[in-house]
């Protein structure tokens, strides 16, 4: 390999939470680490640097440029999702879980057009410019420029072994198994998916307007990185094809009692639940 550390810098709502546990069967449990909010990031940089050199697979939500932290070569991995259909699934997502931060906007009836032109969040103004030229909320929503767009494509260029797509999962995952050199058939199930939401064809015309006006430089750099994407996997498209027919057979093969294992651990996760619930 010439790596030592893989950063997957997962895109909200880009079929991440799927990736994850693929790359976890990997790598054991002291040399990875999870990042999943703002404060865990920053207790990361903080942390002593004997603790950020154990670590060799970074991965979760958080802007380009974590391998400044990192001891040795590091190589990023990415999902993209069409704006539309990301924005739209965050909104959905939102709706269904109270515990989120947006949800209260969401609760008192705001619909998906306001939703994604309000200003709520830098996630739904150009969100994946934002995490791939290094930056998050700390620019306001409306200030994202082409200077950033043109950072984003940079560090794709100079920095990642895949920049892949969420809609070409399959070949974007195999992608990744040829760039880095895997030696090993990746399998999944599919996670943390989106219910009952439209497909970016069935939206609001008014609500798809405003998702394309708050997020201008994310569907260039999505249409951008797909021909980008095009191109690699023509380049290796014989392996592309062979390693597609591992990874269905590999899938038909674990997803029966990888779906088992899945249910028997929720089902425990909610007796655990009620039992702590329970006054002593």
């Amino acid at each position: 390999m010439d790596y030592d550390n893989l950063i997957f810098l997962h895109i909200p709502k880009a079929a991440g939470s799927t990736l994850h546990p693929v790359l976890e069967r990997h790598y054991s449990k002291r040399n990875y680490l999870t990042i999943s909010l703002p404060e865990q990031l920053e207790a990361f940089k903080q942390s002593p640097e004997a603790e950020r050199h154990r670590i060799h697979l970074l991965k979760g939500h958080m802007p380009f440029g974590m391998h400044e932290y990192l001891t040795g070569r590091s190589r990023y991995i990415t999902l993209l999702r069409h704006p539309a259909e990301r924005v739209v699934s965050h909104y959905y997502y939102v709706k269904r879980r109270p515990g989120h931060y947006l949800h209260h906007h969401v609760a008192a009836g705001m619909n998906l057009a306001e939703f994604a032109s309000v200003g709520l969040s830098g996630e739904m103004d150009n969100g994946q410019v934002r995490l791939l030229s290094g930056h998050d909320q700390d620019i306001p929503c409306g200030a994202c420029t082409r200077d950033l767009l043109d950072t984003a494509k940079s560090n794709i260029e100079d920095h990642f072994a895949v920049a892949g797509l969420t809609e070409r999962f399959d070949e974007s995952l195999v992608m990744m198994a040829i760039e880095l050199g895997w030696n090993w058939t990746p399998y999944y199930l599919n996670r943390n998916v989106t219910q009952d939401k439209p497909v970016a064809k069935q939206i609001d015309p008014v609500a798809l307007k405003a998702i394309e006006q708050a997020n201008p430089l994310d569907f260039e750099l999505y249409d951008w990185a797909g021909q980008r994407f095009q191109i690699q996997l023509a380049r290796r498209q014989p392996e592309v094809d062979a390693r597609i027919a591992q990874l269905n057979r590999a899938n038909r093969l674990y997803r029966p009692w990888g779906s088992l294992a899945d249910t028997l651990k929720r089902n425990l996760k909610s007796r655990l639940a009620a039992c702590a619930s329970v006054p002593a």
